[in-house]
């Protein structure tokens, strides 16, 4: 029998290393980070000029940040930030989470001086306007390649030609929206009134050949001296009530939404996808409207209740989002979104 001799030194070696081994993969795992699901968000109002915009990032088991903006200044290295940009323009804005990933997003920055200089295209509608005839409307915009025609009885588009030919079904107070060249952000509306349709008598009652049962004298008072009514002796027995003070009408506050960008946005339709949040979540951004228009990846036009039903329940990742907002009371009017969708492992576009 052969006796073996094991160094006791050698034994503690190897249980060292093996400890080295698990204590390393333990913190690797911890420190993992999706490169495929880094989420960081622009939080910007206007993004113009001039205007402090917010980055921030919350990327699980981030431990580093490296942000560059894309104009040239100097990188920043933490997790919140702001950046003003001063010339208007496209910009890349990529951020480097631990040192190994990167992601970058565009961002668009107008010229804060020039943006009341963009204007809306204008609608020409005739002067009388009849339920049940044609009635024809023009647009008079430069560099116009699309329109886009609502005549707000209808929920969608109703005409896609530069001078739209419609017949509108119903009198009444109606608001013409046009959109040229897919831009939500200058969108134009006219109020109009349509006239109801006249209605011709087939047969006329003449008026002259209507025979009266009685004579017109028949229906005359006696002659002679007024005579008192007994109800006015009456009635000053009866108690009036006090007048009432008469309420001073006070000027209704128009509501408005409350402020939200499009990062914030798009971090709530996260949400919707993952059953968190629902379409009633946005009422108050959308003015109590759930079926305002979506352009959805450039091709299909949707509602936003539609929206909410098509991305629920699935693993989305928004590309880039567009609010249009009305300035008079901040409400939604529509947005374009582009968004992929995972199946199978594989990002693809809904």
């Amino acid at each position: 029998m052969i006796k073996k001799n094991i160094d006791i030194r050698v034994v503690f070696f190897f249980v060292i290393l093996l400890l080295i081994g698990i204590i390393v993969f333990i913190v690797q795992f911890f420190n993992h980070v999706d490169c495929e699901d880094a989420k960081f968000y622009i939080f910007s109002d206007n993004s113009q000029t001039e205007e402090s915009i917010e980055f921030y990032d919350k990327t699980p088991n981030a431990k580093s940040w490296q942000w560059n903006f894309g104009d040239g200044s100097e990188t920043d290295v933490r997790k919140h930030t702001f950046h003003i940009y001063k010339k208007p323009g496209k910009y890349f804005v990529s951020l480097t989470i631990n040192g190994d990933c990167m992601h970058t997003k565009e961002i668009d920055i107008k010229d804060k001086y020039a943006v009341d200089k963009l204007g809306t295209p204008q609608i020409i509608v005739p002067k009388i306007i009849t339920a049940g005839q044609p009635t024809y409307f023009k647009s008079t915009s430069e560099n116009a390649k699309t329109w886009e025609w609502a005549f707000g009885e209808n929920r969608g588009i109703d005409e896609t030609a530069s001078d739209a030919v419609y017949t509108f079904a119903t009198p009444g107070e109606k608001t013409i929206t046009l959109v040229i060249n897919g831009n939500f952000s200058t969108v134009a509306k006219r109020v109009i009134y349509v006239h109801p349709r006249v209605i011709k008598k087939t047969n006329p009652l003449d008026v002259t050949s209507y025979v009266y049962e009685k004579s017109a004298e028949a229906f005359a008072l006696p002659r002679g001296t007024a005579k008192k009514d007994p109800l006015d002796e009456m009635l000053q027995y009866v108690p009036v009530a006090p007048k009432n003070k008469t309420k001073r009408d006070s000027v209704e506050v128009v509501k408005k939404a409350p402020k939200i960008s499009e990062d914030q946005f798009e971090i709530l339709l996260n949400k919707v996808a993952e059953g968190s949040k629902v379409k009633d979540d946005f009422a108050e951004f959308l003015c109590d409207d759930l079926d305002i228009p979506i352009v959805k990846n450039d091709a299909d036009l949707i509602t936003f209740s539609q929206l909410c039903a098509s991305i629920k329940g699935k693993k989305i990742r928004i590309e880039s989002i567009r609010l249009n907002k009305d300035k008079q009371n901040n409400c939604i009017k529509g947005l374009n979104i582009s968004y992929k969708v995972k199946k199978y492992l594989i990002w693809s576009k809904d």
